[in-house]
């Protein structure tokens, strides 16, 4: 008996068994901790995913968007650029009429020559018929359509609003990356804001979100500013400029319609071609042209000058005429004595002008004098258009009014809003079997339980969640257990957040110094550090999570 009992104790037969069941508990843990580990990155890539996907769809929207504006305002001004050649064409035609036509109506009657000047005279009258029935028919469809330019600019800008202020668009991009990613709490509290029709963002403010849109608006020039608590019944600023088609209140003196009339008229203005505006072409039938001749008895020159630009008008003008499309073709004739003679000045003998123009009273020609004669030119002024002001506030700080989107998004990983019970959504990664039916489940000693814990019967260590004899992997106690910010942290966020920020900027290769505006479609969408837009207090203000969070995973106590 006793030798087996000496035997038993020098066999070293087994030992393996016990060392194996060690080495397997510490690998099945490592293990274990691996996937776990690995399960929470590839869910952080794939939330991260849908917010860099959110961020960027709706900065791409910002940014066609504004392209779209850019594109139409060059339209525009093209149409702009188009009626003013045509009001040239009528003030070149009544020019030619009234010289050369009216000179060619006595000499049709010279023998050899006659039938020449009786086909000039009747190719100049042809001409002015065609150009004066053209022209009124030509800026009436042109002013029309950039009426219709404007409506569609306005359009464009509410649709774009719409899709970055409500939730319609919102969660088809979000959920196809990431099927259980949903909006952070902090950034989407309001609950009325969700499925909001169109109407609601001008005629109910409670259904608008400022949260993931901070200011698409920022740029537009008088337009509401971002930093607005809200943006009232007209957000995109289209009722203000819609005023520029009531000629009753489309005044000179007030400082938004001075700020469009003045703007479109000098950009239009700034795009004529040559002979629009100031003329050129052969003697006699050029709309610019300088002759001199010298005569017995002194210096003769015949200067033919000529003008086609938008002229704007205060309400006092002549019955508030507003803005005008005008041409003009004068002559004048100068004469001194001497031929050569530099030191002489000029005297003014004879001057002639011959003028058009287009405006809200039906127009004019002015060919003698002041003498005005009534041709149906009628134009309603500048239309209304979308431009930009990338200087009214801190330009260098807000980047140039550029749109920035920040898209916060969580996942529930199980802590705190769910656990994977009845008629609880299940949570993304959780190891129930070690969690809940664990067979060592409370068979500790209680030596790693606080004594605070062990005097209210509770085998969880209060302050990090660890529960003897229990391996739990689960997320429910991220940041600390007892902690009420934690507690917070975990129920707005679920455990796992993402943050990511779009941005629409201006952008052209190459060594380029303009500033951004709605005039070149040159805007791109792009993905930016969180921290280039806001600094880290205004960030703790757009989402407390982030806030919360970040004092958490500081190891900072309250």
């Amino acid at each position: 008996m006793f030798g087996m009992v000496r035997r038993l104790r020098r066999d070293e037969r087994g030992q393996a068994l016990v060392l194996g069941a060690v080495c397997m508990l510490v690998v099945a843990v490592a293990v274990m901790s691996s996937v776990s580990i690995g399960q929470g990155v590839y869910e952080k890539i794939k939330l991260q995913d849908a917010a860099d996907a959110q961020a960027y769809s709706l900065a791409v929207k910002e940014a066609r968007a504004y392209n779209f504006l850019a594109y139409t305002n060059r339209a525009m001004i093209v149409h702009y650029n188009a009626m003013l050649t045509v009001m040239s064409y009528v003030s070149h035609a009544v020019y030619l009429d009234r010289t050369i036509g009216a000179a060619a109506k006595f000499l049709k009657v010279l023998p050899g020559i006659g039938p020449v000047f009786a086909a000039v005279s009747a190719m100049i009258k042809a001409w002015v018929k065609a150009v004066e029935e053209v022209a009124p028919a030509l800026v009436k469809v042109l002013t029309e359509l950039n009426i219709a330019l404007w409506i569609a600019q306005e359009a464009m800008l509410s649709a774009t609003l719409y899709d970055l202020y409500s939730d319609a668009a919102r969660d088809k991009s979000i959920h196809v990356t990431d099927p259980r990613a949903e909006v952070e709490y902090s950034m989407d509290r309001d609950v009325g804001f969700r499925d909001v029709p169109l109407p609601a963002l001008y005629s109910d403010l409670g259904t608008i979100n400022h949260s993931n849109a901070k200011n698409l608006l920022h740029v537009l020039d008088d337009g509401p500013r971002s930093s607005s608590p809200t943006m009232g019944p007209d957000p995109t600023g289209m009722l203000k400029r819609g005023r520029l088609l009531d000629r009753n209140r489309n005044r000179l003196s007030d400082p938004d319609m001075a700020k469009y009339r003045l703007l479109m008229g000098s950009m239009a203005n700034a795009v004529r071609r040559e002979w629009t505006a100031t003329g050129q072409g052969p003697v006699l039938i050029g709309r610019k042209w300088d002759l001199r001749l010298c005569l017995i008895v002194g210096e003769l020159r015949i200067k033919k000058t000529a003008d086609s630009q938008i002229k704007s008008f205060s309400e006092r003008f002549e019955g508030n005429r507003n803005d005008q499309l005008f041409a003009s073709d004068d002559i004048k004739m100068e004469v001194r004595p001497g031929c050569g003679l530099g030191f002489l000045d000029w005297s003014t003998v004879f001057e002639l002008h011959f003028r058009v123009a287009a405006d809200a009273r039906n127009g004019f020609h002015q060919e003698y004098g002041n003498q005005k004669v009534s041709a149906h030119h009628e134009w309603k002024g500048i239309t209304p258009f979308v431009t930009s002001d990338t200087s009214f506030v801190n330009p260098w700080r807000n980047h140039f009014g550029y749109p920035c989107n920040m898209v916060v998004l969580s996942k529930d990983m199980g802590a705190e809003r769910g656990d994977g019970g009845p008629g609880r959504k299940k949570e993304v990664f959780q190891l129930d079997n070690l969690t809940r039916g664990s067979f060592l489940r409370t068979k500790g000693s209680g030596k790693y339980n606080t004594a605070l814990a062990e005097q209210e019967g509770d085998t969880t260590n209060q302050e990090q969640g660890i529960q003897e004899s229990l391996l739990d992997m689960t997320w429910r106690y991220v940041g600390g257990k007892t902690d009420p910010f934690a507690k917070d942290f975990r129920q707005y966020s679920g455990g796992m957040m993402a943050m990511s920020v779009g941005r629409a900027i201006y952008h052209r290769p190459g060594e380029w110094k303009e500033e951004p505006n709605f005039f070149n479609p040159v805007w791109t969408a792009r993905l930016a550090p969180v921290q280039t837009h806001w600094d880290e207090k205004n960030l703790g203000w757009l989402v407390p999570s982030y806030r919360d969070a970040k004092w958490l995973f500081n190891g900072l106590t309250y």
